[in-house]
């Protein structure tokens, strides 16, 4: 029981990933497929030039409303198709706050930002699942 407590209360800055790939609020939807594709992401951040959070645009997004409705891919914006509606968190926020946030909004990602909501990281549920192993 000590042990669930303890990794409950472990700052999410310990397990959220740091090193993303975003897109910027002026990108095109071409561009935001070719840096999935590139890195092998579902999700990008969408950021403006001071690094501030404005949205999420996911593999989803592109295929249902871009694809799916033969939309012109290449011209559209990632602007016009992002979540805008986004939950986040902040980097003092606990493993067990994200779990639960996760599960009761049945998210899989969770941006994670500073008090001028720009983007600082990332947290997934498979950052999650990993959490504690140890892969060196």
């Amino acid at each position: 029981m000590l042990t669930k407590l303890t990794t409950a209360n472990v700052k999410i800055s310990r397990v959220m990933t740091k090193d993303l790939v975003t897109v910027s609020l002026d990108g095109t939807v071409e561009e935001a497929v070719k840096k999935m594709v590139d890195y092998d992401v579902e999700c990008l951040p969408v950021i403006d030039a001071k690094g501030v959070l404005h949205g999420l645009v996911t593999f989803r997004d592109i295929v249902v409303k871009v694809v799916y409705p033969s939309t012109k891919t290449r011209e559209s914006k990632v602007e016009k198709i992002m979540s805008k509606r986004l939950v986040t968190c902040n980097l003092n926020s606990t493993m067990l706050d994200v779990v639960k946030i996760m599960k009761n909004k049945y998210l899989r990602r969770i941006p994670v930002v500073d008090t001028k909501n720009k983007l600082v990281g990332l947290v997934t549920d498979f950052d999650l699942a990993l959490f504690g192993w140890d892969f060196k």
